[in-house]
């Protein structure tokens, strides 16, 4: 648990330090590590976690009312944070971006993230893998591009390097915090087996909208280049490989 919160911390801390040091990293080539990402995550909701929530709860019915509220959910915090987690700052909005207000912005993404880390947490979902390494990669995938999206909001809004920094760090730990009270809470039989299962159910959801929007927000004129479909296919080759030989 706690080597996960630390890989968690530092692969978001990473990113937006990185920012800070290297302003071009948000360049055309950027896009193609999104979607490669967008594609693994999408394949590991689709080959581990979906089947697992299936498997672990005998009312399935139930579990896709769980799956389409975490989409619905991840929609509206993706509205309050200007879908910053999905990796992508169009230069259409950047008057947007500038008036987004900090605190509302770590609000959308620290439920987001927090959410993240309840996954990783994997104490009943046993059934098929006994282990979270995939979803783990997947997150960290994810966040390390979150990240530089949320560093360029702060460049943007002319913040204070140490109070972007400073509003980095509370983005970072928030996803190993959710990571450590699932885990308390799972281990300690205060959420029952079910609950942890229908909140699996409800993350997944989250990231079958986060890597959906990744694509359609890779590709707005519905062109598939043929750089985006390699790294595609790579995100869910990677993805397939992990679960079959992890």
């Amino acid at each position: 648990m706690w080597l996960d919160s630390l890989i968690l911390f530092f692969s978001g801390f990473l990113g937006g330090i990185l920012f800070i040091i290297f302003r071009d990293l948000r360049n055309k080539r950027f896009d193609y590590v999104l979607v490669f990402s967008g594609a693994y995550l999408f394949s590991i909701t689709i080959v581990h976690i979906l089947p697992e929530v299936y498997v672990q709860y005998n009312e399935p019915f139930r579990i896709g009312g769980w799956i389409l509220a975490g989409y619905l959910l991840q929609m509206i915090l993706g509205s309050i944070s200007s879908g910053i987690e999905h990796g992508h700052i169009h230069h259409h909005n950047h008057g947007e971006v500038e008036n987004l207000t900090p605190l509302i912005l770590l609000i959308g993404l620290g439920i987001h993230s927090f959410l993240e880390g309840t996954i990783v947490a994997h104490p009943v979902m046993t059934a098929i893998h006994n282990h979270s390494g995939g979803i783990l990669i997947g997150i960290v995938l994810h966040k390390f591009p979150a990240a530089i999206a949320l560093m360029a909001v702060f460049f943007y809004q002319k913040q204070k390097k140490v109070i972007a920094i400073l509003y980095l760090i509370i983005f970072c730990l928030a996803t190993p915090i959710g990571l450590i009270i699932t885990t308390i809470l799972g281990e300690s039989t205060l959420l029952s087996k079910n609950g942890m299962v229908m909140l699996y159910a409800l993350v997944s959801g989250s990231f079958l909208h986060i890597s959906t929007t990744i694509f359609f927000e890779s590709s707005p004129h519905h062109r598939l280049e043929w750089k985006r479909l390699i790294g595609i296919v790579l995100g869910a080759t990677l993805a397939l490989v992990i679960e079959l030989y992890l």
